[in-house]
């Protein structure tokens, strides 16, 4: 049906009642008029938007100049770009440089030392010459990626041919088009097939482009933009029988004796990024807690006798940015503990273990938080220039990305009732956070305990349908804990503190009231004082917050707003041609150039 026949009498839809038979169409049918059809189904980001997010990218690089020797062993310079406020300013350039510097720099410097010709290599991705991306998920395997599809077959010369198989071999979802000549290569993971054997998954060096054009042999098809993010150009990237030099090859030909183990080892750059990607949540909450806080103290209301009374006196105002700036400095001197414990452990075990604790709590923090803020910025919240919802969209992408949130925590909560290894103790046993980690964790022990016979298995289905939906929020307790411990250690001012601690309890109230009998008045007059104690001080924390250096938001002054607004594309009713006469002069020539 077309619009101009759905316009048609015939095609009413409200039954009449002269004709009570007719069958009521249903609004269904509009999908198939011309407005539907002709609606652009996707968007997708500007040629000048990706460019602009290299060349951002390269400036930042080059500010930092982080050596490989920086990315492998993990320095102080390392961890402190993923703290850096300016990546909120660009989050597409962040992007980029996460992917590569950690797991396409982290990755090949592994194995410079046995081959000692990437060291020309690792000197272009130094001064981001080139770009380096990881291709490691397909579109039909990212959770189980130990299974990727994509082959690479060894030759009778000792070259290697990389094969797409099929289009859910696709890799999804690394930045691959050729931009402004800008080279670029990846580290692709492939299954090794040698004399018709399956010797498991490798990582290969591969050129994707030169910067103009494909290399032979691969085919990217660019990605619709992401909600909420700057222009970038995700893609979607095959290869058709790509030959490739025998040195693309990272690592043996020979067959693993572990092949889970010698895949994890091969993926190792993606735990560093568990915590690393996670720590650019602090630069996130600090930014929305300024741009909340400084439009909050603009923002004002007027009442029936005439006096403005700015929207930061209300508590429903306070609250929320009170709690973004305590979680912001909890959880940076957290960042700090659990990049030491990352660092001095040896055992992957304990560095999964705190990653994925840091990443469920500042995770579920930041996303609860940003929310709030949007909110209260009101209808100026809701859009991207203003910083809030964008940054809460683009952490919300980090959640899925180095391990998706949920997954790293139905993982370590079955390790860890199967006692395989156990996270750091707290330092504060009596501490109500301690208190209810530990609480959590004998629950499910006790669930689990409660299994009928014949389904007492970590893989069985009461285990599924019991303890799997505890994993994320038992983490992420863990990690609150681990943030608590770290604050104390780190001297944290005890007003931020104290309503980090509120916050938590708030959000458990329920096993507080259960468990230590607490009553729901008492919970919320904890936070009221410690809200009430912070308070003073909130100006200061506006004022003096490092986002302020940062931020370009149009809400934030009336003069910014103005700027913004004069930007805008502007629609205006035809002057009449009398009106025009009376113009002066220097008005008409100022018409004529508009």
């Amino acid at each position: 049906m077309t619009f101009s026949s759905f316009l048609q009498p015939h095609a009413i839809i409200h039954q009449t009642e002269s004709d009570p038979n007719e069958e009521m169409l249903t609004s269904e049918t509009l999908l198939s008029a011309e407005p539907f059809i002709a609606r652009s189904k996707c968007t997708f980001s500007s040629p000048e938007e990706i460019r602009n997010a290299y060349d951002v990218a390269r400036l930042i690089c080059r500010h930092y100049a982080l050596s490989a020797q920086d990315i492998l062993h993990l320095t102080p310079k390392f961890w402190a770009f993923h703290l850096d406020t300016i990546h909120m300013e660009s989050t597409s350039a962040m992007i980029l440089l996460c992917i590569h510097y950690n797991l396409c720099i982290g990755t090949l410097a592994q194995y410079h030392e046995a081959h000692p010709d990437l060291e020309l290599l690792l000197e272009e991705l130094a001064r981001f010459d080139i770009n380096g991306q990881f291709m490691l998920t397909e579109v039909g395997h990212g959770l189980d990626a130990a299974n990727l599809e994509t082959t690479v077959t060894l030759q009778t010369d000792g070259s290697f041919e990389l094969h797409s198989p099929s289009r859910q071999a696709a890799k999804y979802m690394p930045p691959a088009i050729p931009v402004a000549g800008m080279r670029r290569g990846a580290i692709v993971f492939a299954r090794l097939v040698a004399r018709g054997e399956d010797r498991g998954v490798r990582p290969f060096w591969v050129m994707l482009n030169d910067g103009n054009n494909m290399e032979q042999g691969v085919f990217t098809r660019v990605l619709p933009r992401r909600a909420g993010s700057q222009g970038l150009d995700h893609a979607i990237t095959m290869f058709e029988r790509k030959w490739l030099p025998p040195s693309a090859l990272l690592g043996s030909l020979g067959k693993p004796a572990n092949g889970r183990l010698h895949f994890l080892s091969i993926i190792s750059r993606v735990a560093v990024g568990t915590l690393a990607l996670s720590m650019l949540n602090i630069p996130a909450l600090k930014t929305s807690a300024y741009l909340a806080g400084a439009y909050s103290m603009r923002r004002a209301i007027t009442s029936a006798d005439n006096k403005q009374t700015p929207i930061i006196q209300f508590r429903t105002q306070q609250r929320p940015i009170l709690h973004a700036f305590a979680q912001a400095a909890v959880y940076e001197a957290s960042a700090k503990y659990c990049t030491e414990l990352f660092v001095a452990s040896r055992q992957e075990t304990v560095r999964h273990a705190v990653a994925t604790a840091f990443k469920a709590a500042i995770t579920s923090a930041t996303q609860e938080t940003l929310v709030q803020l949007s909110d209260r910025c009101g209808a100026q919240g809701l859009f991207e220039h203003n910083g809030i919802i964008r940054s809460q969209l683009v952490m919300r992408g980090n959640s899925i990305a180095e391990g998706d949130v949920l997954v790293l925590s139905i993982r370590l909560l079955s390790e860890l009732l199967l006692e395989r290894y156990t996270v750091p103790p707290s330092q504060n046993p009596e501490s109500l956070i301690s208190m209810y980690e530990k609480g959590l964790l004998e629950e499910a022990r006790s669930i689990w305990k409660d299994a009928p016979p014949g389904d007492s298995s970590h893989r069985g289905k009461h285990f599924n349908n019991n303890i799997l939906p505890l994993a994320l929020p038992i983490v992420e307790t863990i990690g609150f804990r681990l943030a608590y411990d770290a604050a104390l250690v780190h001297n944290i001012s005890p007003d931020l503190v104290a309503v980090f601690e509120a916050g938590v309890v708030l959000r458990g109230s329920s096993w507080f009231v259960e468990h230590l009998g607490m009553k729901r008045r008492k919970i919320l007059a904890q936070e009221e004082r410690a809200l009430s104690e912070l308070l003073p001080r909130l100006d200061g924390l506006i004022e003096g917050s490092v986002a302020k250096r940062y931020s370009t938001a149009p809400m934030l002054s009336d003069e910014s707003w103005e700027q913004f607004v004069d930007l805008l594309p502007t629609f205006e009713p035809p002057l009449e041609e009398s009106l025009m006469s009376g113009l002066e002069p220097l008005t008409m020539k100022i018409l004529a150039r508009l």
